[in-house]
């Protein structure tokens, strides 16, 4: 050091400000000891030893460190030096005094190099740190002590951390205080809840805040903690401190309690086992902790899921026969898997369980008598061992409770079974029914009552036997039960039955009942049951239940004085509306036996040509000399479905033409004028509704058949029914694969989709000729027209406007593009003969 710096330095290091206090300056040589060349008077209040003691002894720093702080003092050093930095300090050191008594010290040097650059001495400072030091050891003592975890938090760091803090997270202390930020060790779903507490402390929030997290331990399992912080200032500097405490047990056993409770409060308000195990189902599937549940039911030593719940819809992999439930019917106890992947065997199982994030399971059987599992209860669970032995407990409770309640429901179940249940035939009693008609009176719903009385039932017993007419009534009351889906079947008298229905389609519900007594299996005896029924209906013929019951009762006995077979209505309209129907159900099926149907057809021509491109078959019933025309005839076919022979009938008849004309050799050259065509093609309406029947019909036919009809026909879907055309899309793919093209008739009078224009893949689509004569009247049936040809446009779909009648409709059809169109402007619908002159015959 030249001499002018030392001069200051000295100067510096004798000032009267630094004869006390706790920052201590020196001056010491760069050799093995550190020797101090010059002290400020002060070193004494530090060490015992005053600056001329420490000349005379020539002491250095090093003489002075503790020896047990010596070695890693002087490591310390050196690392810094290699580092080449020329500045150092070293906090939390003892210096060994005068009178062996021990000083916390922090100490700060910088290197001093002579002219050649040589470091000849060091510059520096000694502060006194005991008080501090030791109030912090005596912080860290209190803090190992207390049973809670306590930290200090800088920013979003652990700064500080006790042995219970370290016990409940997993990490050691370097390990977490090199965490970057307290959020990893917070469960995803509980982050937020952390980042709000943050952001309250940065607005200046300092009040005492407790809540509740989850957090994620050093092995990645989850675990509750209960933390309370506050924010204080220390040494310039905010920092949050704050206890942990570990909740995990008590929050899972608050879990477990509140399933018990919340399945005690089902088992309350439940009247029958089903619902019951339906409810179960749905708490345990809305529970966090649960990845999936499946209740099965035991029948036969067999399992089979009633109900199945997995967040990720793993059970469709699950092999029911091979899954460890099995081991709970020979052990008879709860089951708890506490760690899947230790389990031996089931690899399958286990496997989709590890892949789905399932990591144990615990079973639960059911036993409502107390012996034999009935019922067992599986839950899938995200973390292994998850349950204590007081959870266990817990569950095996709630497995207790739901065998009694469902033993208890079981009961009651027996108990109104034999109050309101007929023995014989297992369907509801007359009692059930006023209790069932009471019910739907008080919502104020109405409804038909149908009372069915078996035409001479007392001649069947008789005949048969009191047994086989037992068997009778139990098979009646089964089919109806079975064929009457949406209907209440009560057996209310000794051949009497009563059907209750809230459909306001009753002639559907008596259509039913009447095929099931047309055809009826009795112990392998094909019977037909004669009958009488009368019908009432709430509220219109009376408010009153017993006074309904007593008029429905009158209308049954008119039936019964009128002969076999009789439907009474108590309104004589509805009696008239009904006969009338089955009495047209009854011509129709005579009809279709001895095929009293025949076919018109009406061509469809090309707008740009004239020619003709098809022809539209259209079916008449021909009664005698009378001919009826569909609209009379065809929507009761539909209800009844007879329109599935029709169908099927006018299939057949246009083959039979086809067949002519081919054996005739009849060719439809090209070719200017109406009068020729290029392929002659046969549209052939059928029924929306029994597209499939009419698909399999098809299929059913041989190969050459089937290419003359896929050859000549288009298949005609009325768009009116679109919602069945919607509904039976696989039968309309059906057709298609076979090679027919799809045309929508009526189209823009129904449930119009531009959907299923595209997935159907329709071919031509008629409008309806409402339209066509009211778009030269009504502007926006005329947009309605050419928006209809346009999207068509749009999809590649031929378009035929039906009904032309005027010069001015085709005019305008032709400015709108329409492809073709039908109508009486050209021909009304004529016979076979007719149509047969518009093909040029040559016979070559």
């Amino acid at each position: 050091m030249d001499k002018k710096k030392h001069c200051v330095v000295e100067e510096c290091i004798k000032s009267d400000l630094f004869i006390e206090g706790q920052v201590v300056l020196f001056v010491a040589k760069n050799d093995p000891k550190w020797r101090l060349e010059e002290c400020s008077r002060n070193f004494a209040d530090l060490t015992g030893y005053s600056p001329k003691e420490i000349k005379r002894n020539k002491l250095g720093i090093l003489d002075l460190v503790h020896p047990e702080d010596r070695e890693k003092f002087i490591k310390d050093f050196y690392q810094v030096r290699q580092k080449g930095e020329e500045s150092w300090s070293f906090q939390n050191f003892r210096l060994l005094g005068k009178n062996k008594k021990s000083v916390w010290a922090e100490i700060r040097i910088s290197i001093i190099k002579d002219n050649s650059g040589k470091a000849s001495y060091f510059v520096g400072y000694l502060i006194d740190v005991t008080e501090i030091t030791e109030d912090k050891n005596l912080f860290e003592t209190i803090t190992e002590l207390v049973p809670v975890g306590i930290f200090l938090r800088e920013d979003d760091k652990i700064i500080y951390a006790n042995k219970r803090s370290i016990d409940i997270i997993g990490y050691t202390p370097k390990e977490l205080y090199r965490v970057k930020s307290v959020f990893s060790l917070v469960y995803p779903e509980d982050r937020h809840i952390v980042d709000k507490i943050i952001k309250r402390r940065k607005e200046g929030d300092s009040s005492v805040i407790t809540y509740r997290i989850r957090i994620l331990t050093k092995e990645g399992k989850i675990k509750w903690v209960q933390i309370t912080s506050k924010t204080i200032t220390y040494q310039g500097k905010e920092l949050a401190i704050g206890t942990v405490q570990d909740i995990d047990r008590m929050v899972n056993l608050e879990f477990a309690k509140n399933m018990l409770v919340n399945i005690n409060r089902a088992m309350l308000s439940i009247k029958d086992r089903f619902s019951l195990l339906d409810a179960v189902c749905d708490i345990f599937r809305e529970e966090e902790p649960f990845n999936g549940v499946i209740i099965y039911e035991i029948e036969d030593g067999k399992m089979s899921p009633i109900c199945a719940y997995s967040k990720k819809s793993f059970f469709k992999d699950i092999n029911w026969d091979r899954s460890p439930e099995e081991k709970v019917l020979t052990i008879n106890r709860p089951l708890y898997l506490s760690d899947i992947e230790r389990l031996k065997g089931y690899e399958k199982w286990k496997s989709i369980m590890v892949k789905n994030g399932v990591k144990s399971l615990i079973i639960l059987p059911i036993k409502p008598d107390k012996k034999n599992v009935k019922y067992v209860i599986s839950l899938y669970i995200k973390e292994k061992d998850y349950f204590s032995k007081e959870m266990l407990d817990i569950f095996s409770e709630i497995a207790k409770d739901i065998s009694f309640t469902i033993n208890h429901l079981k009961q009651e179940e027996d108990l109104f079974f034999k109050e309101f249940y007929d023995q014989l035939t297992g369907v509801g009693n007359r009692a059930y029914m006023l209790k069932t008609l009471e019910k739907y009176i008080n919502k104020n719903r109405s409804f038909y009552i149908i009372l069915l009385d078996i035409y001479n039932f007392r001649y069947i017993n008789e005949k048969y036997g009191k047994e086989f007419g037992d068997s009778l009534l139990r098979t009646l009351a089964k089919t109806l039960d079975k064929e009457l889906v949406y209907e209440n079947v009560f057996r209310v008298g000794g051949d009497e039955f009563a059907i209750v229905t809230y459909s306001d389609d009753i002639y559907s519900t008596v259509n039913k009942i009447r095929e099931v007594l047309g055809s009826l299996n009795v112990n392998g005896k094909r019977l037909k049951i004669n009958f009488n029924m009368g019908i009432a209906r709430f509220p219109e013929d009376s408010r009153n239940l017993h006074d309904l019951i007593l008029k429905t009762e009158r209308v049954l006995d008119l039936s019964r004085k009128e002969g076999k077979n009789r439907i009474s209505f108590f309104e004589r309209e509805k009696y008239d509306s009904i006969i009338s129907t089955l009495s047209l159900e009854e011509k129709l099926e005579r009809a279709i036996r001895n095929d009293e149907f025949i076919l018109f057809f009406q061509p469809i021509l090309s707008i740009k040509s004239g020619s003709i491109k098809s022809f539209e078959v259209l079916i008449r019933w021909k009664d005698r000399e009378k001919i009826i025309l569909p609209t009379e005839f065809i929507p009761v076919a539909e209800k009844t479905g007879q329109v599935v022979e029709i169908d099927r009938l006018v299939l057949r008849k246009v083959l039979n033409i086809l067949r002519k004309w081919k054996d005739k050799k009849i060719k439809f050259p090209s070719g200017k004028g109406h009068k020729t065509v290029n392929r002659l093609k046969l549209s052939v309406n059928i029924t929306p509704k029994y597209i499939n029947e009419t698909a399999s019909f098809l299929e059913s036919l041989s190969k050459n058949d089937l290419k003359l009809l896929k050859d000549h026909v288009v298949i005609e879907i009325t768009e009116r029914e679109s919602l069945h055309i919607y509904e039976e899309k696989d039968g309309v793919d059906r057709l298609r694969k076979l090679g027919f093209k799809i045309s929508i008739d009526d189209f823009g009078t129904g449930y119009s989709s531009l959907s299923y224009l595209s997935e159907l893949k329709v071919k031509y689509i008629k409008i309806d000729k409402l339209f066509i004569n009211k778009m030269l009247k009504n502007r926006k049936v005329h947009r309605l027209v050419q928006s209809i040809i346009n999207i068509a446009k749009i999809f590649k779909i031929k378009t035929v406007a039906e009904g032309v009648e005027t010069d001015q409709q085709l005019e305008e059809l032709k400015k709108l593009e329409c492809d073709m169109y039908q109508g009486f402007i050209f021909s009304p619908p004529v016979s076979q003969e007719d149509m047969e002159r518009f093909i040029v015959e040559d016979r070559g």
